[in-house]
């Protein structure tokens, strides 16, 4: 992942499972993250989808996608308050979808 900042994790674990750790090869810990990540990409994916769907919503309602909407916000409570709640969806979604992004990567895809 070309010039990302790394981490280190460190996990506390009993001493007799780290006995049986040390014994193993490191791939087991390689597919373990993998495992995880694979995980967190379905959990993440689902997210998105509901995201999706509920920006979709206000697409249908105004016949425009987030961009031209927001230059064009209705000038309404009813206006203003949708554009604030698409604007926190829209965020959300292309955070995820960055998110989202980023594990792939982790898995090789």
């Amino acid at each position: 992942m070309g010039g990302a900042i790394m981490t280190e994790i460190t996990i506390k674990i009993p001493s007799d499972i780290k006995d049986i750790l040390g014994e193993i090869d490191e791939p087991i810990y390689v597919e373990a993250i993998k495992g995880i990540v694979q995980k967190k990409l379905v959990q993440k994916k689902k997210k998105l989808e509901k995201l999706y769907k509920k920006i979709a919503i206000f697409e249908s309602k105004y016949g425009m996608g987030y961009s031209n909407f927001s230059v064009n916000v209705p000038d309404t409570q009813k206006g203003h308050d949708d554009w604030i709640e698409w604007s926190y969806l829209q965020k959300m979604a292309d955070e995820l979808a960055l998110n989202i992004k980023k594990l792939k990567l982790l898995l090789g895809k």
